[in-house]
């Protein structure tokens, strides 16, 4: 049975032969000088560089500077600055390399800030081989309902798996609920136990599962966010659920609740919560604030994707979307972009807890920004920026 790097020399001599056929009929053809990878001539071809003094195919997307190693992405698979493995089921299945995306690979990190108490919680986890789970969430009122779906939500998903669902939107959205109403449960009774009717805690989550490294699930509640990099720009794929979203605000005053606005502008559910969905909140679930996630489904390009970023509002409240992924680009690994995001944000006067998770794909590094735009983008009335 042929080992992976077995596989992987034969894809490479493969390609090289593939490539030097297609180069020499591109030659003949239009009579283009060609030069083969690490500017070494190709036998029967005329050496030659573009305008700028770089290789066309040291240069493949003419980006005016040279990139190191074989650039793949000609042929439809990644350049990739990380030593990432190949799933070899999955690539021999669609005909195309796809690289394994390990928890080994993820980078994480979640600073207090300048808050007393760090309410933000990771989860990062392997449900079963083939499907890993990222969430984030950012507890308000303490940090008890981050804590239980930090300790509990990866049951919920287990178990609507087991019970043969294989939609795994549909998973999600039963186990947010599912969730939700457990948490209640249990706070209920340890109220109760307490003499206390107060069941304020609450949190966000923005979840996503990753099946087969291709198919990304997510399920999505608050105001946290998730971010994709496609060919270095941002790509939005939540919406924060906040009272100044026309649709959630509508959804509010029809239940029944009401929305005022604090002294320095931020509008509230019933003049307590600035968000419309969340985890917990149980005394606010009657004035309309849900559990139920808006839900998306994305199938990873691992050649044009360089990573998934989940990051919570102490961090987006001060750092748009694309300065976010320029940030992240800039980082060698994931770790590294993992640590220094939250460091960014703080710079910019996050007072916030600031946490993020960092999920590398195929074209990690491939858009390394050498620019950032710093402009203050902190608001004093706290709106958020995209």
């Amino acid at each position: 049975m042929p080992t992976l790097s077995t596989i992987t020399r034969t894809a490479s001599i493969v390609a090289r032969s593939r490539r030097h056929q297609t180069l020499t009929s591109l030659s003949a053809s239009s009579r283009i000088p060609i030069v083969c990878e690490n500017d070494v001539p190709c036998r029967g071809l005329k050496a030659s560089t573009t305008t700028h003094g770089i290789s066309p195919l040291s240069d493949p997307e003419n980006k005016g500077q040279r990139q190191t190693g074989v650039n793949f992405d000609v042929l439809g698979s990644w350049n990739n600055r990380l030593e990432l493995n190949v799933n070899v089921q999955q690539s021999i299945k669609r005909g195309s390399l796809i690289p394994q995306i390990t928890l080994d690979n993820v980078g994480y990190a979640s600073l207090c800030g300048r808050r007393k108490v760090n309410e933000d919680k990771l989860l990062i986890s392997e449900v079963k081989p083939g499907l890993l789970m990222f969430g984030i969430f950012d507890g308000h009122g303490s940090d008890l309902a981050s804590q239980y779906a930090q300790d509990h939500f990866q049951d919920h998903v287990a178990f609507w798996i087991e019970r043969g669902e294989r939609n795994l939107e549909l998973v999600l959205k039963k186990a947010f609920v599912d969730l939700n109403n457990m948490f209640t449960r249990s706070q209920y009774k340890k109220q109760i136990a307490k003499g206390s009717d107060s069941t304020s805690a609450g949190t966000t989550a923005t979840v996503c599962l990753l099946h087969d490294d291709i198919h990304l699930y997510i399920g999505h509640v608050g105001d946290s966010r998730a971010i994709l990099c496609r060919e270095g720009k941002a790509m939005k794929l939540t919406r924060e659920h906040c009272p100044d979203d026309e649709e959630e605000r509508d959804r509010i005053l029809a239940t029944g609740g009401r929305i005022t606005w604090s002294s320095i502008g931020r509008p509230r559910v019933n003049g307590k919560l600035e968000m419309t969905r969340s985890i917990g909140d149980a005394e606010l679930k009657a004035a309309g604030v849900t559990a139920e996630p808006d839900t998306a489904k994305i199938r990873v390009r691992h050649s044009h994707d360089a990573f998934l970023v989940l990051c919570t509002d102490g961090i987006h409240h001060v750092l748009n979307s694309q300065q976010v992924v320029d940030i992240i680009c800039r980082a060698r690994d994931p770790q590294e972009a993992a640590k220094f995001t939250p460091d960014q944000a703080l710079l910019f006067g996050s007072d916030d807890n600031c946490s993020v998770i960092v999920i590398p794909f195929g074209a990690w590094g491939k858009f390394a920004s050498k620019h950032f735009t710093s402009g203050f983008t902190r608001s004093l009335i706290g709106s958020r920026v995209d």
